[in-house]
């Protein structure tokens, strides 16, 4: 009697009581959309490797009576749960959220400033936490530069109330989502970080808006990292200007900055925009070539002339800049 009394309180204790949310960021952004079942809900959680012991938690959503009428919206699983404390929580009615929609900007003021405005968050709150040195450093090897390539374009459900710290811990841990242990593999094959993945994507997005061009572009810019020659990329110029050019001059690339890299070695410390994840996708699989040069067609189709040697690139680069001294682009207020 005794026996089967322990027995049944240890399978109790493991079903409902025992932790089951196995999650690496802390907490879970769980979005259950109005056309989800609670099985679907179920099935999510278990694809995301959220809880540990499938059977339990199954067990424990028929003894609370998790079923097809479930509320909606975003819920915020933490580490540790037990299936209890989890399928209550999924039962309750969650705060109210709001869809927040993260837009591939130039400048990474109006990255936050849009986010802010969304949420109704003081925009140097934001800010502030996005260069606490002591809190960007618990979430991995990030600085006030490089911190800004979780600015990963996307769209959230995040709650309406929520306040500067809590955006930003959202941000980080869509980051650490978005950074499977498959693309990390693949920035590691190219000799890059995710960090460094991010800096690079976005200097190939400001390159190029076309996808099929993309990876080419990576490709040669770690060409060149991997022969030691400078990236000599316009948009890093005009990040370090830090207003639009029309046209990079060659006074311009004599500018001063550690993101000017027609000056300085590598990549820049951080992003000069916000990278969208077509233009890392194409860092992490670049396409595999010789060229080192790349020019605008003068044409103006948005396409670009790709060489091998810098002779060719100069023939094709002379010519490009004699178009545009044709149409008269880039000589006042450039």
């Amino acid at each position: 009697m005794v026996g089967g009394f322990f027995l049944f309180f240890c399978i109790l204790y493991l079903v409902l009581i025992s932790p089951n949310a196995r999650i690496n960021t802390q907490v879970y952004d769980l979005e259950v959309k109005d056309s989800m079942t609670s099985v679907q809900v179920r099935q999510q959680l278990v694809r995301d490797q959220v809880i540990g012991n499938n059977l339990t938690f199954d067990l424990a959503c028929t003894l609370l009576g998790y079923r097809d009428s479930i509320p909606h919206g975003l819920f915020q699983v933490q580490d540790g749960w037990s299936n209890w404390t989890l399928i209550n929580h999924l039962k309750t009615t969650p705060r109210p959220a709001v869809t927040v929609v993260i837009k591939p900007f130039q400048k990474r003021r109006n990255t936050l400033q849009y986010l802010c405005k969304t949420l109704d968050i003081k925009y140097t709150a934001l800010k502030s936490w996005m260069e606490n040195p002591a809190y960007i450093g618990q979430w991995g090897d990030f600085n006030q530069d490089n911190v800004y390539c979780i600015l990963i374009p996307d769209t959230l459900l995040i709650y309406q109330d929520s306040r500067a710290r809590e955006l930003a811990d959202r941000l980080f841990r869509n980051f650490r989502i978005f950074w499977t242990p498959e693309r990390l593999e693949q920035a590691a094959s190219n000799g890059l970080t995710k960090q460094e993945t991010g800096i690079l994507a976005s200097i190939v997005y400001a390159e190029t808006k076309r996808p099929e061009e993309m990876p080419v572009i990576a490709g040669l810019y770690l060409n060149r990292i991997k022969q030691e020659m400078r990236l000599q990329a316009d948009p890093t110029v005009v990040f370090a200007y830090g207003r639009p050019l029309t046209r990079v001059l060659k006074a311009h690339k004599k500018i001063e900055s550690p993101y000017n890299t027609y000056q300085v070695s590598g990549l820049p410390p951080g992003p000069v925009n916000s990278a969208t994840t077509t233009a890392i996708e194409a860092v992490l699989r670049p396409k595999s070539h010789n060229y080192l040069y790349f020019c605008a067609r003068r044409d103006f189709s948005g396409q670009h002339h790709f060489s091998r040697t810098l002779k060719e690139h100069l023939t094709v680069a002379r010519k490009y800049q004699k178009e545009l001294n044709k149409r008269r682009i880039g000589y006042k207020g450039s």
